[in-house]
């Protein structure tokens, strides 16, 4: 609504200036993994998905320099993430995080970081956030297989994006080879990228646009073996995950990512004064 005429400019002002301020603080939260309830300040028990009914404990640790989450079920440990507190005070790195073998592909990857980096988050005035998922590899390797794949789909759920300068590394003159990685123990089929450069190597594996779950459909993965300008637009939009790359939150999506943190209106507007991009 405008309003004209004398005296009215200062009303107008006063209007958008509300109206501004009620858009930037409008929450919208989003999932990332099942949902879960506390049942006390150390169990949740999960509510859907394929552990629906569930409990688990959950220990948080931080120090002055790292934090840690022990996920537990009955006397047996079964999760774990470590965080590097990168510089102390203000930046988060998610360095390790594992799930029991027996439980993987169920979400409680999704469920420990989400719970972890709002620990971090509530502990610091301020906080940036990376995941790192960096491995060497030599171009000639054989046998590599995909890896972090429950991090890589929480990461790219979470919006964080690779560090690495895609758009330099991809360039069809610095690919020298894409062949595809058949599935084993349980992980998706990927993509092996062979380059002229750092870091030589890619591996990545894809994420269905629809779900954003790694997808097993291997047509797929022949098609962007076949066309590389297919496999690099895949990349660059984040639904082909570099899974050996390390990956950082930017300022574009901090607002987004402190949403999903948040449990309610409040909290999203604290979290976001808190989250800082790179």
């Amino acid at each position: 609504m405008a309003i004209r005429g004398n005296g009215g400019s200062r009303l107008s002002a006063e209007l958008s200036r509300r109206v501004d301020e009620s858009i930037t603080t409008i929450w919208r939260p989003r999932r990332i993994g099942p949902c879960f309830e506390w049942l006390d300040h150390e169990r949740i028990r999960v509510s859907d998905g394929n552990l629906a009914g569930q409990e688990f404990g959950i220990y948080t640790g931080i120090s002055r320099a790292a934090a840690e989450l022990i996920l537990s079920q009955g006397r047996e440990r079964v999760g774990e993430v470590s965080i590097e507190r990168d510089p102390p005070g203000k930046g988060v790195v998610l360095w390790d995080i594992a799930v029991r073998e027996r439980l993987r592909g169920n979400g409680l990857a999704a469920i420990m970081t989400w719970v972890i980096f709002r620990e971090m988050v509530q502990a610091q005035e301020v906080s940036t956030f990376r995941i790192r998922m960096v491995r060497s590899l030599k171009a000639g390797q054989r046998g590599v297989e995909v890896q972090n794949v429950g991090i890589g789909v929480v990461a790219a759920r979470l919006g964080f994006e690779p560090e690495l300068d895609l758009q330099r590394i991809l360039d069809r003159r610095n690919v020298t080879g894409v062949d595809i990685i058949p599935k084993r123990n349980g992980t998706p089929p990927g993509l092996r990228i062979t380059l002229r450069s750092a870091p030589l190597v890619l591996i990545g594996f894809l994420l269905s646009p629809d779900t954003m779950k790694p997808l097993s459909d291997d047509p797929m993965y022949v098609e962007l073996h076949k066309d590389q300008e297919l496999m690099r637009e895949w990349t660059l939009s984040g639904r082909l995950v570099i899974s050996n790359g390390n990956y950082c939150l930017r300022r574009a999506k901090a607002e987004r990512f402190a949403d999903i943190l948040a449990t309610d209106p409040d909290e999203a507007r604290d979290f976001r004064v808190r989250v800082r991009g790179l």
